[in-house]
């Protein structure tokens, strides 16, 4: 698993118990397309939002879950007119539902990688 293109092109996975992962699936393509849009990069979008270059890279590739304080940030620096605005009551809700800010795939990953690391 130290292939770095399994980061970008992971199988997909059945949608979460509770329902979120096409929220987030969704949301972070249309971070990634209008972020190339407006001629941005990763780092550039990352210095505009206030956060870092890692956090923008993790949410593209659907490891961290876009929190409201970011989508409004990002929607005006990204000229989305309110498209990501409208998500945030959608993201308020699923964020209730799960108990971590990682996606289900991941979190099975991180297991597994800590059962290797202590077995």
């Amino acid at each position: 698993m130290n292939d770095l293109s399994d980061r970008e092109e992971r199988p997909e996975r059945p949608a979460e118990v509770d329902g979120t992962a096409h929220l987030f699936h969704a949301l972070r393509k249309q971070i990634k397309v209008l972020r190339e849009a407006a001629g941005l990069s990763q780092k550039e979008l990352a210095v505009r939002v206030n956060v870092s270059e890692d956090l923008i890279g993790a949410i593209e590739r659907g490891v961290r879950i876009p929190q409201p304080d970011l989508l409004e940030r990002a929607d005006s620096v990204l000229g989305a007119r309110g498209l990501l605005l409208v998500a945030i009551p959608e993201v308020k809700e699923a964020l209730k539902k799960i108990r971590t800010r990682h996606p289900d795939w991941f979190r099975d990953y991180a297991t597994a990688e800590a059962a290797r690391d202590h077995g």
